[in-house]
């Protein structure tokens, strides 16, 4: 498929949600989608720290929409904290010590999310996924 390359990536704030909704500061994170896995977003964290998680582009475009979105380990919704100036978006995901929640600048994401879209449309990601890749990874899981 002639899409290698075109990686869409957003640094953003991401800022842990402490007590009571209060913002700690927090440092940036990079959320990244890849055309060759249209469903799937990567959020990265950048630094010492650089865990990584992926879940699906459909939890962000549900929450961004107003839909609280997710089970599992990670879960969207957009919310107004006290103290901010506009909605953000957050994502609570689950660790080993309980689950955290950070807070990413909605309009951002929504940037993000629209990038992506404007690659690989959501619902058409079926049309772009690398059908050989797949069937080989099947058959090697096979063996």
């Amino acid at each position: 498929g002639g899409m290698i390359g075109a990686m869409v990536r957003a640094r953003l704030r991401a800022r842990p949600v402490g007590e009571a909704g209060r913002l700690a500061y927090g440092g940036y994170m990079e959320l990244l989608w890849d055309p060759g896995e249209p469903y799937e977003v990567r959020l990265a964290g950048l630094g010492p720290y650089a865990a990584e998680i992926s879940f699906a582009r459909d939890l962000l475009a549900a929450a961004l929409a107003g839909d609280p979105a997710g089970d599992g380990d990670v879960r969207a919704r957009l919310a107004h904290l006290p103290g901010a100036r506009h909605s953000l978006l957050l994502l609570r995901i689950a660790g080993p010590d309980g689950p955290q929640e950070v807070a990413l600048s909605d309009e951002k994401v929504a940037t993000f999310v629209r990038d992506t879209a404007d690659l690989v449309p959501q619902g058409e990601e079926w049309r772009y996924l690398d059908m050989d890749a797949g069937l080989d990874d099947l058959l090697r899981g096979a063996a």
